[in-house]
């Protein structure tokens, strides 16, 4: 019943869109499940939240904007996670079929040693600790031995695991098999290039490891301490304001004698009061909470590519960069408070 109700939802989007998803959920290993159904169930889902929030909002604040500001940002973010789980569980894959590609070879390059056909060869390399790369060698032996040429049922696998360096692997051979060469030394070539690859990965992930540091403390440390500060000074200074403005109506002060005792001059004051124009406290700690949000979410991204060389391997590090950060600011903003409130009292 779910089901067909969740196909209903994903009419509304292209067939473009839904090959796209089920292309992603294959490479993630979720062939078993429609992409209508989970693009359904993900629209369902997102425009729940939406509703949660957009009902919620008005409790928390009184912004007419935020009604509506903040429950359609919601909804793009519960829309993007979706698509993002995809990106990330497939690249997980690709990364631990990467990680166990160069033995598998090397056992392929062995068993051709040993005499074997190159079909026979690839369906003996599947063995349970290769993990993902055992399912896919099965399928390739499974589609070769139905009667499709070994070269196409390659070219297939590349499809369905998100993987550069497959993918070159895959050509090499695929261009060896084609041509007649000597595939056991291909192979433990193919092997060997794949390992160095790694190796000078490696290498560049601790050549950068101060920068590494630098985002790390910058985005998680630094800038939540720096808009503590701010927030704070945007607090004390609106409370001293108001303080002054009530003390000046309460003597009965002119415009001219609050011009005369120097208060007037002072940002988001006149003679009058404070301006209802000027920015709010409360706007500043608000706008210092979305700059934390949105440096430590580019900081994550800026990592990805500089520890991995993608921007979507940083993912990972999002929610711990955000819940440190905002943690960070919380804290300092009430010891700021906590310690220097008694000033204001």
């Amino acid at each position: 019943m779910f089901k067909r109700f969740y196909q209903q939802i994903s009419a509304a989007f292209p067939a473009k869109v839904a090959h796209e998803v089920s292309e992603l959920m294959v490479q993630g290993g979720f062939e078993q499940l429609s992409p209508r159904v989970f693009m359904g169930f993900a629209t369902f889902f997102s425009f729940c939240v939406f509703l949660l929030f957009f009902f919620a909002t008005p409790f928390f604040t009184e912004n007419s904007a935020l009604h509506l500001l903040v429950p359609f940002f919601v909804l793009g973010v519960s829309a993007a996670s979706f698509y993002l789980f995809l990106v990330m569980t497939a690249e997980s894959r690709a990364r631990k079929i990467e990680q166990i590609l160069p033995d598998a070879l090397q056992i392929i390059s062995a068993n051709i040693r040993a005499g074997m056909t190159i079909e026979n060869a690839i369906w003996s390399a599947a063995r349970p600790e290769f993990g993902p790369l055992q399912d896919e060698i099965k399928r390739v032996s499974a589609d070769t031995f139905g009667g499709t040429p070994i070269q196409d049922t390659l070219l297939r696998m590349t499809r369905r695991v998100r993987s550069v360096i497959l993918e070159r692997a895959v050509k090499l051979i695929v261009e060896g098999i084609s041509q007649g060469g000597e595939m056991s030394r291909l192979l433990d070539e193919v092997a060997e290039d794949i390992r160095s690859q790694y190796t000078l990965h490696k290498e560049i992930a601790t050549s950068t490891l101060m920068y590494t540091i630098f985002i790390v403390f910058a985005a998680v440390f630094a800038a939540p301490l720096l808009f503590s500060v701010s927030s704070y000074y945007a607090e004390m200074n609106e409370n001293v304001l108001q303080k002054r403005s009530a003390d000046m109506s309460g003597s009965g002060l002119t415009g001219a004698a609050s011009q005369r005792a120097g208060v007037s001059g002072l940002p988001g004051m006149s003679g009058a009061g404070a301006q209802t124009s000027g920015i709010a406290a409360r706007d500043v700690y608000w706008f210092s909470v979305s700059c934390i949000l949105v440096t430590t979410f580019f900081a994550s991204l800026i990592l990805g590519v500089i520890r991995f060389g993608k921007a979507t391997r940083g993912l990972k590090y999002a929610p711990p960069f955000v819940l440190g950060a905002l943690a960070m600011f919380f804290a300092a903003f009430t010891v700021l408070k906590g310690a220097l409130g008694g000033m204001m009292g």
